[in-house]
């Protein structure tokens, strides 16, 4: 049985617990969170047992920590887990900085513990389902992609952290994060990214307000727009969305939280027309994301995402950030 430290109460570290507590095979849960009157709810709705970082890392039976703090933290975290001898699942992004991100993916390999970041949209079924469609060939070769990810903006931060770029990265570090790193599984590296943001290329005087849109050039010649948005007024109906279409030589597929019929699969061939439609069962993505790190570490296999993953993703934002403000196109080189 595996002993698991979650660090942080918030909205991610009760995601996590729920998903660990549902998984077939038992687990022991620990939380790590200074603010009291949170980790004593945590502890309640999930049975974990409250501990603080120092007793989490010395204790032996404890063999994984779980880091859904906020990004600002992840590498001390993350260098003081692998030290301690423990294996190390980061929600992403998995760093502010490259600098930061490979000091934690070669702490990992110095210490030989295994090392994920939750980039879940990976195991997402409608995204799921577009990778196995283009690996089919069903639409052809997809050569454009539009992407759409946002919202109401993250108050649920504790002091204001999802605000501060210097502490968030912003929404396309943040947010934005999850399609690009999606987008290079299914069309391959990036070769240059043109972006703009309110927060960045309009100096907005609202700190809790940023919208985003990029445009992203890969090697293979395919081209993609993905927008995030943290600029939907809060208290909607609606206070999350996604969507998004691929085109390929031969076909494209939609989806979109907006219609009941949640992806379309539209193809031509010799044969005319071919349209589908599907509305996917329920899959927790989140819960299949952490059983597949957990059985990396009982198996010894490779985790799924890896920290190498997380930096490739973590340089496309941070080239969109950069040419946000300078306000032209950057080559993913440049951002080293």
């Amino acid at each position: 049985m595996h002993s698991i430290a979650i660090i942080g109460a918030g909205m991610m570290g009760n995601v996590h617990a729920r998903a660990y507590k549902g998984m077939k095979k038992p687990v022991a849960l620990w939380i790590v969170e200074y603010i009291e009157e949170r980790a004593r709810i945590f502890s309640e709705r999930f049975g974990a047992t409250i501990t603080t970082l120092e007793e989490a890392l010395d204790n032996r039976d404890i063999d994984i920590v779980d880091i859904c703090t906020p990004t600002f933290t992840h590498r001390d975290l993350a260098t003081k887990s692998f030290e301690a001898g423990k294996h190390v699942f980061c929600e992403k992004p998995v760093a502010l900085n490259l600098a930061d991100a490979r000091v934690m993916k070669q702490t990992a390999e110095k210490f030989d513990k295994k090392f994920m970041v939750g980039h879940v949209v990976r195991f997402f079924h409608e995204y799921r389902r577009v990778k196995e469609i283009s690996d089919k060939g069903d639409i052809g070769k997809i050569v454009m992609a539009r992407l759409f990810r946002g919202g109401s903006f993250p108050a649920h931060g504790i002091d204001n952290w999802f605000s501060d770029i210097e502490r968030s990265g912003g929404v396309f570090v943040d947010l934005s994060i999850h399609d690009f790193d999606f987008l290079k599984t299914l069309l391959g590296p990036v070769e240059e990214v043109e972006a703009r943001s309110i927060a960045i290329s309009a100096d907005s005087s609202r700190r809790d307000f940023d919208h985003g849109m990029a445009i992203l050039r890969f090697k293979s010649g395919a081209i993609a727009h993905v927008e995030g948005s943290w600029a939907e007024p809060p208290k909607m109906p609606v206070s999350f969305g996604t969507a998004y279409e691929f085109v390929g030589t031969g076909g494209m597929i939609t989806n979109s939280y907006e219609r009941e019929v949640t992806l379309r699969l539209q193809t031509s061939s010799n044969q005319g027309p071919n349209y589908s439609q599907e509305n996917p069962t329920f899959s927790d993505p989140y819960a299949e994301e952490l059983e597949a790190f957990v059985r990396s570490v009982d198996e010894n296999t490779d985790v799924p995402v890896s920290g190498e993953d997380a930096l490739d993703s973590l340089r496309i934002a941070l080239a969109a950030n950069l040419s946000a403000r300078i306000c032209r196109p950057v080559k993913i080189s440049e951002v080293v």
